[in-house]
């Protein structure tokens, strides 16, 4: 189990712990790649959606 440091949580993958710290970070590393966007996520999938949209 890889636990989160700031809240306990535990996760099964180093890369979903990964993406949950962002949580507590605040970091956003997704960036839209679309022209004149530039919103930035902190789930890869979120930015996904948005994308969609």
């Amino acid at each position: 189990k890889y636990e989160c440091h700031y809240c306990g949580k535990g996760f099964n993958r180093p890369s979903s712990l990964k993406i949950h710290l962002n949580s507590h970070t605040g970091d956003k590393p997704f960036t839209c790649s679309f022209e004149g966007c530039g919103r930035s996520f902190s789930v890869l999938s979120n930015m996904r959606r948005h994308a969609r949209v």
